[in-house]
C-alpha cells in the first residue's frame, strides 16, 4: 500500500452547509438588486419585491447561523470561530500562501481557515447591521446622526468584495491545496492527506489526522 493517501472527512454539517449557502445566495440576490435600486432610475416593483425576498433569505440564514453558534458542532459554535493561541502561525502562514499568490506552501486546517476566522464574525456583525438599516430606513432614514441608506450601501459594497475574496480564495485553495474546500461546503466532506510512514507499526495500524485543537483522531 503507497505510504500516503487521502481520507474523507464529514467536516460541514447539513445546517451549516443550508445557512452557508442561504447567506450566499442572498447576499448575491440583495447586492445585485440593491445596486440597481441605488441607480434612482425607476425600476419595477418586482424588483424591490426581489429585493426582500433576498433580505428574508438572509435573516433565514444568518439566524440558523446564530443558532449554531451555541448548538452547533464543535467548530461550528462561537469556540470555533476565536483563533487559539496555536493558530495565530498558520494565520501568518496562510498570509504569505495569498501574497505569493499560492507559491508559498498552504498550511493544513481541519474547519474553519485560521487567518479567515476573525473576518467570518465580522461579517456576521456587519449582516445583522444590513438587516437592521434595511428594515428601519425607511420609515427612519437618520438614527444618531448616521443616514441609513448611506450605511446600508457602503457595507453592501463591503459584503460584495469580501465575496469575491473569498470565492477566490476557496478556489486557490483547491487549485493549490488537497483538501477539496469547494466540494466540501456542498457535499461536506474535506479531504485529510495521510502519510502511513508516521505511524508506528504496520498498515492495519488505523489512519490518524489532526481534529480540532490539533489532537490526533482516529480515521
Amino acid at each position: 500500500m503507497n505510504d500516503s493517501e487521502f481520507k474523507r472527512v464529514l467536516v460541514w454539517g447539513g445546517w451549516l452547509r443550508l445557512s452557508h449557502w442561504s447567506i450566499a445566495i442572498a447576499v448575491l440576490a440583495a447586492g445585485l438588486t440593491g445596486w440597481q435600486l441605488g441607480q434612482g432610475a425607476p425600476v419595477p416593483a418586482a424588483l424591490l419585491d426581489f429585493h426582500y425576498y433576498a433580505a428574508s433569505l438572509l435573516v433565514f440564514g444568518l439566524v440558523l447561523r446564530l443558532v449554531l453558534l451555541f448548538v452547533g458542532r464543535e467548530h461550528e459554535r462561537l469556540g470555533g470561530l476565536l483563533p487559539s493561541a496555536g493558530e495565530w502561525r498558520a494565520a501568518g502562514a496562510m498570509l504569505r500562501f495569498y501574497l505569493s499568490a499560492g507559491k508559498a506552501p498552504l498550511p493544513r486546517w481541519y474547519a474553519h481557515n485560521p487567518l479567515w476566522k476573525p473576518l467570518y464574525l465580522l461579517v456576521y456583525v456587519v449582516l445583522a447591521l444590513q438587516v437592521a438599516t434595511g428594515s428601519l430606513m425607511q420609515d427612519y432614514p437618520i438614527i444618531a446622526r448616521f443616514y441609513l441608506p448611506s450605511v446600508h450601501a457602503f457595507w453592501a459594497q463591503g459584503l460584495l468584495w469580501f465575496s469575491v475574496l473569498h470565492v477566490a480564495a476557496v478556489a486557490l485553495h483547491d487549485l493549490k491545496g488537497k483538501t477539496a474546500d469547494v466540494s466540501a461546503m456542498i457535499n461536506g466532506y474535506r479531504l485529510f492527506f495521510i502519510d502511513r510512514s508516521q505511524l508506528p507499526g504496520t498498515d492495519e495500524q488505523p489512519l490518524r489526522f489532526v481534529a480540532p485543537g490539533g489532537k490526533d483522531k482516529p480515521g
